[in-house]
């Protein structure tokens, strides 16, 4: 990998660790804040996904959809296919916004920072060995 390509793809790296760091807080303080932590799961899991296709060579397409995401990254790894998105692809962007009554309980914020947390350990494992 160029320095320039790493280079890039770290950054991809560091802005969904931020989005990662950010959905933490969020289900740590009282109140929680549920929708706001399921956006960045959803946004961590799309950086995620994206710096992993720009590592393997891919021009990222500008989506939020972490189904077709997944199903890109399983071209080159097989890994990807067994992962289970839930229904995170809602957060991306119906959850900004109240008309779409869109409200997680905790469990289902708590299932989406977890599914970030295993996209995380998959693609870090696969760009840094």
């Amino acid at each position: 990998m160029t320095p320039a390509l790493k280079a890039y793809v770290e950054a991809w790296v560091a802005k969904a660790e931020h989005d990662l760091i950010s959905a933490q807080r969020l289900l740590e303080i009282e109140p929680m804040i549920l929708d706001n932590a399921c956006f960045h799961c959803q946004q961590a899991v799309e950086k995620y996904l994206k710096a992993y296709l720009i590592y393997k060579g891919l021009d990222v397409e500008r989506t939020h959809d972490i189904i077709f995401l997944l199903s890109q990254c399983a071209n080159f790894d097989p890994a990807f296919a067994t992962i289970e998105p839930l229904n995170i692809n809602a957060y991306a962007v119906r959850g900004r916004y109240p008309d779409t009554n869109l409200m997680p309980e905790k469990e289902e914020a708590e299932s989406y920072y977890q599914l970030a947390q295993q996209i995380k350990l998959l693609v870090t494992e696969k760009i840094f060995l």
